[in-house]
């Protein structure tokens, strides 16, 4: 069984190589993107394409490990370690006052 999916891996990768060489071969008009004041220079259409599709391909690899969202455990984490550093110094200072202290 492991074979059959390492060689239908091995077509499919295979299959998507074929399809970006096509891809590449029929789109090679060169195109000049222009983001606000700033030109990038003219280059085949499949490339800005394909740097398209790999460049969303690993931010959502990225976000599907968890990095931006173990950052904010991190944060999270600081802050409760914050909170109970003031909490447990809280008690010592109420334990340090005596009964008549506290009446007063």
């Amino acid at each position: 069984m492991r074979q059959i999916t390492q060689l239908l891996s091995g077509f499919f990768l295979l299959l998507v190589f074929a399809a970006s060489v096509t891809f590449s071969y029929f789109n090679s008009t060169p195109v000049g993107i222009g983001i606000g004041s700033w030109q990038l220079s003219p280059q085949p259409v499949s490339v800005w394409i394909i740097g398209a599709f790999v460049s969303g391909g690993l931010l959502g690899l990225l976000l599907g490990l968890g990095i931006f969202r173990n950052l904010k455990s991190r944060a999270e984490i600081r802050r409760l370690h914050k909170a109970l550093n003031d909490a447990e110094f809280e008690v010592s200072q109420l334990r340090s006052l005596s009964i008549k202290d506290i009446k007063k």
